[in-house]
């Protein structure tokens, strides 16, 4: 993406660090509103929370987000690389 299209493009998530500015409270109080439901967040990495700013938008005016954990599940079958795959004979490959 050319940088000059990166300072057009909406923001849609806000950093604990940011909502921390916005409420005048500490980054670890929003941290601790995460960690326990009550502030609507996205938890990217095990380090990495982001907080979408339409929930923060709508918390803030008295939301009260439901606790959803969303993973990835186990495959029920392992996928096998390649499997199904026919290869050519090697008498048949072309050699060039």
């Amino acid at each position: 993406m050319p940088l000059s299209r990166l300072n057009t493009v909406s923001k849609l998530y806000y950093t604990p660090k940011e909502v921390a500015e916005i409420l005048e409270v500490s980054d670890d109080t929003v941290l601790d509103l995460v960690n326990r439901g009550s502030l609507p967040a996205l938890r990217v990495s095990p380090r990495i929370t982001r907080i979408p700013i339409a929930a923060f938008d709508a918390w803030r005016e008295g939301f009260k987000p439901r606790r959803r954990r969303v993973t990835i599940a186990a495959a029920r079958r392992r996928v096998v690389v390649g499997e199904g795959e026919h290869l050519p004979s090697p008498s048949r490959v072309a050699r060039g």
